[in-house]
């Protein structure tokens, strides 16, 4: 699942800004802890996601909150974000990249964005 962790981020306003990057500069991917043990990923370790389509970096959050059968990482990380070099903080993939436009919700017909298969690995 992809999306935005708080709406006090503003999608990707926050990356745009040198004390929101400085603040959430790292892109942590949320994985359940017996997903994470299967894969032997601790919280802290370079994670990669990826689909059909292509694959997004992150960092490893173990977090008992979610879902066996769901990541969640957020989508407003991207390689225009100047900040990131400038602070020395990671440049991430967009999300973007990991979604197909084939794909749609059967309930409101639109493009499933924000839920597609992927699978996880550490980095």
């Amino acid at each position: 699942m992809s999306g935005r962790s708080s709406v006090a981020h503003f999608y990707s306003m926050t990356h745009w800004t040198y004390l929101g990057k400085q603040q959430d500069g790292v892109r942590f991917v949320q994985i359940h802890p017996q997903v994470a043990q299967a894969i032997g990923v601790q919280t802290g370790d370079a994670v990669v996601v990826e689909s059909p389509r292509g694959q997004a970096s992150g960092t490893a959050l173990i977090w008992e909150g979610i879902r066996q059968d769901t990541l969640f990482i957020p989508g407003w990380f991207g390689p225009r974000q100047q900040m990131a070099t400038e602070l020395g903080t990671p440049l991430y993939e967009p999300v973007s990249q990991l979604l197909d436009d084939q794909f749609y919700d059967n309930l409101s017909g639109q493009q499933a964005y924000k839920c597609f298969a992927c699978r996880v690995r550490k980095a």
